[in-house]
């Protein structure tokens, strides 16, 4: 649908800018912009968990690694096997399909596995793990699915930079809250993400029926 790829835009003003917090927020959101472009062009994606999320955990994983944190190998591969948990969790006990339950099951997961690699990665106990992928699962609960003309590219790709931002969310409010406070857990959220998605009208779970795919005309 001839968009501009803005990802290395994103990138080049993100490291300009100067505030540095702000500037951090930009290099993640730029990271995650290229990986779902990637997607979007047919080349070799990370589809974990989806395609359509393919931008979030790459992000989340370069930023904590050699594109920022420069955290060590080994801590990333504990990270990533928590994120593995949190996929495998979501996906059989509710869904990671778009086309079944709208993108809060493709990028929420996606994000929530992003905020769990976080949490483990920075070794912090195995309840901020799980209340990090909560929080951010949570606040993507219902997301509808709805590509314009059909194409995972509006507004699937900028989505993919709100996952993972969103992933970091997470996981700075849990690492700073005190885990017994929250009172949402991990498997409500999982729950209640599997009733969403069998509620959810059927237009808007990748069928470009509904919300931006018929609000949205091209020129």
């Amino acid at each position: 649908i001839k968009l501009k790829t803005k990802a290395g835009d994103v990138y080049k003003r993100a490291m300009d800018d100067q505030y540095e917090k702000q500037r951090g927020l930009g290099v993640v959101a730029a990271y995650a912009l290229a990986g779902s472009v990637e997607n979007a062009r047919g080349h070799l994606v990370i589809t974990a968990p989806t395609g359509g999320s393919a931008g979030v955990m790459p992000a989340v994983v370069y930023s904590a690694g050699e594109g920022g944190r420069n955290l060590p190998q080994q801590k990333l591969r504990e990270g990533l096997l928590a994120a593995a948990v949190i996929g495998y969790l979501c996906k059989h006990n509710a869904t990671l399909s778009a086309a079944e339950g709208g993108c809060q099951a493709e990028i929420g997961v996606a994000s929530a596995m992003g905020a769990a690699f976080l949490s483990q990665a920075h070794d912090f106990p195995h309840q901020v793990v799980a209340n990090a992928a909560e929080a951010s699962l949570e606040h993507h609960l219902g997301m509808t699915c709805d590509p314009v003309a059909g194409f995972v590219q509006i507004p699937c790709i900028e989505r993919c930079a709100f996952g993972a931002v969103k992933s970091w969310t997470g996981f700075m409010i849990a690492s700073n809250e005190i885990p017994a406070d929250r009172r949402v857990d991990f498997d409500s959220t999982v729950n209640a993400l599997a009733i969403t998605a069998k509620e959810m009208n059927s237009k808007y779970k990748e069928t470009s029926e509904g919300g931006l795919a018929v609000s949205l005309t091209l020129c």
